[in-house]
């Protein structure tokens, strides 16, 4: 039996049903459900809000979704012997694969159940979410006609590199330059490079594991091409973190990510229909693919030279290092070898270098502070732009102790102090995590101060979500409510909504132009401390610096015009 509203509110229009346990807290009690416009726009009656449970939120969020036609079925869960559906607690049709949508039917069901307030529903809500995202990124297993996973099968009836590939990379720049050397080694051997799944036989996934949502992502395309009957081959720091991969996903041929070099005999497999899994690191010594792989760029104009891969942290909140191992570099003639073959191809701007400007990554403040003040010579330099990009995380010694970071807040403070003084104008990033598990609100509070007195041009926040696998996911992890109301108040820090860009107004700027929009008709470029400015487009300008004269300016970029 399922409850049912038997006296509207007053503003309400619809009605909802629910299962018992969603209706009915305690034995006999018959609670009022009410409609989406009535949580929206109305305060509940003092009588409507001691009937009703705290998942009345929730249903009218469901209600709404309701009206819109999703469909609603109790299939998922059992608690206390009664059947209670994740899809419908958060408003969903069973079986959906759009992981967006499922995201943005969570964030609206939780805003309601925050606004009621209910740590309970809260909890429920998340439970919801996470198995709804669980099944629509998990993969239908292998056909019968698919050969067991295992090594590099032999020949079999199809023409080698004859086939159309699809290759999607997400994350970080480190993950794109392995994706543009995946694609630039298939091209190399003679398969078709498509822009989209459907047109595909083999799809690769170049996935990222640094937060849950990327996760997600990069499995839901795993599954649509499944679907799709596609042949399906998953890359990047995904499989390379999570050794169980291969049983949960029997019909899919995956890569590690030191063995980015085999792409094309692991496509050429599973083009065949055959299950491949190199997910075994590289020895020692072997565990960087060589910078002179064939590449294709994703920007003609930009290249990516990844100077080194793993990390020297153990972070606790963080997969990389599962994913990457420790650390190993380039050798230094190596990278200098490729910044100019990708000049010689016509290169201009390259992370690091763009006519030949340089420009440096993300680091940690432990590695700057090492080299300080060779990093502010660096920076001083007239090829090599002034911006650095130094994640802090908190802005509380317990937590970055907690977080095992290696430094602390007046060390970071120092940082920030020297390179201003080295380079007046510096542009500068920072990452914060809002709400990780030891955070008290003084902690917050002394975060939110930081980044008052930094300054930043630009903060990258994230809500804390906990990595399985990780220290970080033991711990007893902070309300959602909590960690959506940081994230929303670091959002709104009036220090992060400063023109920083003012003083260019009216002054002559040298700019190097690196890319168009197509969309607004103009060109893109930087200036030496990293202010994006944009022109009227003039083609002829990618690829070489102009002086520009800066007519405008805000908090995100300036506009101008070319003088010179």
């Amino acid at each position: 039996m399922l409850s049912r509203c038997t006296r509207a509110h007053p503003r309400a229009s619809t009605r909802l049903t629910l299962p018992p346990r969603l209706g009915s807290r305690k034995p006999g009690v018959n609670h009022q459900l009410h409609s989406f416009h009535c949580f929206r726009h109305t305060a509940c009656p003092a009588a409507a809000r001691n009937a009703c449970p705290a998942l009345c939120g929730a249903a009218a969020y469901g209600a709404a979704r309701h009206r819109r036609g999703a469909a609603r079925r109790s299939v998922d869960r059992r608690e206390g012997g009664e059947v209670v559906s994740h899809h419908a607690l958060l408003g969903l049709p069973e079986g959906i694969a759009d992981v967006s949508e499922i995201e943005r039917a969570y964030a609206a069901a939780r805003k309601m159940a925050e606004e009621l307030p209910s740590e309970s529903l809260v909890k429920e809500l998340h439970e919801a979410y996470q198995a709804v995202l669980s099944e629509a990124t998990a993969v239908a297993p292998a056909s019968a006609s698919a050969a067991p996973r295992g090594q590099l099968a032999a020949e079999a009836n199809v023409v080698p590199g004859s086939q159309k590939v699809f290759l999607q990379t997400f994350g970080c720049q480190h993950n794109q330059s392995d994706g543009e050397y995946m694609l630039g080694q298939l091209q190399d051997y003679g398969y078709t490079v498509v822009q989209d799944v459907e047109a595909c036989d083999v799809c690769v996934v170049n996935s990222c594991t640094v937060k849950t949502p990327s996760e997600s992502r990069g499995l839901h395309l795993v599954n649509k091409a499944s679907q799709l009957q596609k042949a399906v081959v998953l890359a990047g720091c995904v499989p390379s973190a999570d050794q169980s991969l291969p049983k949960r996903l029997p019909h899919v041929s995956m890569l590690e990510v030191s063995q980015l070099d085999r792409i094309v005999e692991v496509v050429e497999e599973a083009s065949k229909g055959r299950v491949v899994t190199l997910l075994e690191k590289k020895k020692s010594g072997a565990t960087l693919p060589s910078l002179s792989l064939p590449k294709v760029r994703q920007d003609r104009l930009t290249e990516i030279i990844t100077i080194n891969a793993g990390c020297l942290n153990f972070c606790t909140y963080c997969k990389t290092r599962q994913a990457r191992g420790g650390v190993k570099s380039y050798a230094l003639e190596d990278l200098v070898q490729r910044a100019r073959e990708a000049v010689a191809e016509g290169v201009c701007h390259i992370e690091l270098a763009s006519e030949v400007m340089l420009r440096t990554g993300m680091t940690n403040p432990p590695y700057i502070m090492q080299h300080l003040e060779s990093v502010v010579e660096a920076l001083q330099r007239p090829n090599v732009y002034g911006f650095m990009h130094v994640p802090v995380q908190s802005g509380s010694d317990a937590v970055l102790k907690a977080m095992k970071r290696k430094y602390t807040v007046s060390e970071f403070m120092h940082l920030v102090e020297r390179l201003r003084e080295g380079v007046p104008d510096i542009y500068l990033l920072t990452d914060i995590i809002c709400g990780y598990p030891t955070e008290t609100e003084e902690d917050w509070q002394r975060t939110l101060d930081l980044v008052k007195r930094c300054q930043f041009h630009g903060v990258y926040s994230s809500r804390f979500f906990a990595r399985a696998g990780t220290p970080a996911a033991r711990l007893k992890q902070l309300p959602h409510a909590v960690t959506k109301r940081r994230y929303q108040e670091l959002s709104a820090l009036e220090a992060l909504k400063v023109d920083r860009f003012a003083p260019l107004l009216h002054r002559r700027e040298r700019v190097w132009f690196a890319g168009s929009d197509e969309a607004r008709q103009q060109t893109l470029g930087r200036t030496k401390n990293f202010a994006k400015v944009v022109v009227p487009r003039d083609d002829a300008l990618l690829g070489r610096s102009a002086m520009v004269e800066i007519t405008k300016t805000s908090v995100q970029h300036v506009e101008g015009h070319v003088i010179q």
